[in-house]
């Protein structure tokens, strides 16, 4: 144990009677530990004359032990630096544990390489050893929220539920700790306290849908099920929500919703909302395992770094070739990159591993969809929907296809199904409004645009050009004019000439009409 030095200024004494004016010494807690510590002290400590001047009167050995205690201060023990076995990892894991247990070694006093060498044991799953790290960057470092965070979701990471509390309060200035906090307490059995923090986190935030499922899990009955339906309804595909859930309906004998709680389970139990949670996600950016290459792949993508994702899929893929994800992924990204004989033989790949992949054939669908392979991109949403009955995206797009083939009844069918799993789904409304307005049910189809409308964003101004069109076709010129001149406003602030450029000319045409 390496001992963390403290430093204290002895003002003066005497010999034989030993007087000691400390500086604020009974307002120093290290030194009412020294004392407390020590019963050979306790014997000797006169009746102090002022707050700042206290005696000990015993033998040269008793005062002459504390003098040297106190001039050291309180010794503050930290653990030393993990033990960490390399040997069996993969080369590229190593790369990432041994420069930070180097580093961190040469400099053992460094709270921000002690910290390092835990970020990157954690990373890897090393959790045990990533707190001690960890502990002792908090150690020299105490002021750091970061430090307490990571040491204590390692802690929880490594089952320590009840040892993950202190750290975790001590780094509540953290925007995730609160939760990984509720979190520990209600894994350590303290179901009260959690709750009280589950609440305070959706008092602050009611969108929080890990929150919900939390408060869920301390509730009871239908508290629970309320909970855990508004964490679902804030993250559709909340596995353990929707497990939770389930269990609630089994206890009270309600098979039906339980039996529709768990659809998709099997696809979804591993989904969890994401987290605002910037030294979480540092430390996942060190993971050069096959898995954490997927993930920061995934990441890449949704930032649109096409190319660096599609090389860290194909690397993840060159240590692990059964990764079935990454060859899901890939067929996207190929696509997007326009290299669609290589999406193609990512989807043979991914379908080999796991043929009831429904994101496989979703994803291969779409791509066959955009290069007019319209039969291809049937058979693949089939597929999709055969493998995962309440996908509504793959519903949406089934629907798409078969619309394109004069089956309108069929398709306006599969739009509904598509929005009974997902009724938020803005393209299905936008579809069937698209059918009930062709088939001159035009009260039906302005109540689907309307709701394909918000959130504002690219896809709007061409729902809004729909949703004027029907106005228009229903009689309504002046409503229509109003949300057409909308629409071309929306369209030209997205930068979308040519979609703005036909609005305005229909509507001219209303104009010179009226």
């Amino acid at each position: 144990m390496t001992p963390r030095p403290a430093t204290r200024v002895l003002l003066g004494f005497h010999s034989g009677l030993t007087l000691f004016r400390i500086n604020n010494f009974w307002d120093a807690p290290q030194a009412r530990e020294i004392v407390a510590e020590n019963p050979e002290m306790q014997k000797g400590l006169g009746d102090a004359p002022s707050p700042n001047l206290f005696t000990i009167s015993r033998s040269a050995a008793v005062w002459g032990a504390f003098l040297v205690l106190f001039a050291c201060g309180a010794k503050k023990t930290l653990p030393d630096l993990p033990t960490v076995d390399l040997s069996g990892v993969q080369p590229a894991v190593r790369e990432v544990i041994e420069p930070a247990l180097v580093a961190a070694r040469a400099s053992p006093d460094n709270a921000a390489l002690a910290a390092r060498l835990g970020m990157a044991l954690h990373a890897h799953n090393q959790f045990a050893a990533a707190a001690r790290a960890y502990e002792r960057a908090a150690g020299l470092e105490p002021a750091s929220a970061d430090y307490a965070y990571l040491w204590g979701s390692a802690l929880a990471a490594d089952g320590r539920y009840a040892d993950a509390v202190k750290p975790l309060r001590a780094g509540l200035s953290n925007p995730a700790a609160r939760l990984r906090l509720a979190d520990a307490l209600y894994a350590a059995g303290e179901t009260a306290q959690a709750r009280r923090e589950y609440e305070a986190i959706i008092a602050a935030d009611t969108t929080n849908a890990a929150a919900h499922y939390g408060l869920g899990r301390c509730l009871q009955g239908g508290e629970a099920i309320a909970a855990f339906q508004r964490a679902i309804q804030l993250f559709p595909r909340y596995g353990a929500a929707r497990f939770a859930l389930a269990a609630i309906y089994r206890q009270q004998g309600n098979r039906a919703p339980a039996d529709a709680a768990l659809a998709n389970y099997d696809r979804d139990k591993l989904l969890s909302p994401p987290l605002n949670d910037p030294a979480m996600a540092a430390v996942q950016a060190l993971d050069a395992s096959s898995t954490g290459l997927l993930r920061a792949s995934q990441a890449l993508e949704r930032q649109g770094q096409l190319p660096q994702a599609a090389a860290l899929q194909e690397k993840a893929l060159a240590a692990d070739p059964k990764l079935t994800q990454a060859w899901v992924n890939l067929i996207s990204v190929y696509a997007r990159l326009g290299r669609p004989e290589k999406a193609e033989a990512a989807y043979r790949s991914a379908v080999k591993l796991d043929p009831k992949n429904a994101d496989a054939h979703y994803n291969f669908a779409v791509m066959c969809a955009q290069a007019e392979r319209f039969a291809d991109a049937r058979m693949a949403f089939q597929a999709a929907v055969d493998n995962d009955p309440g996908n509504a995206e793959a519903l949406d797009g089934l629907g798409a296809v078969t619309e394109m083939t004069g089956a309108w009844d069929r398709a306006a069918a599969l739009y509904r199904r598509a929005l009974a799993a997902k009724p938020g789904l803005r393209l299905a409304h936008y579809h069937l409004g698209r059918i009930l307005a062709n088939q001159r049910r035009y009260a039906e189809a302005i109540s689907e645009f309307e709701k394909a409308i918000e959130p504002i964003d690219e896809q709007s101004p061409g729902f809004l050009y729909a949703l004027g069109a029907t106005h228009a076709r229903a009689g309504s010129r002046s409503k229509a004019v109003e949300i057409l001149r909308r629409a071309e406003a929306e369209a030209l602030n997205r930068q979308q000439a040519p979609l703005a450029g036909a609005i305005r000319r229909d509507l001219s045409k209303l104009q010179i009409q009226k």
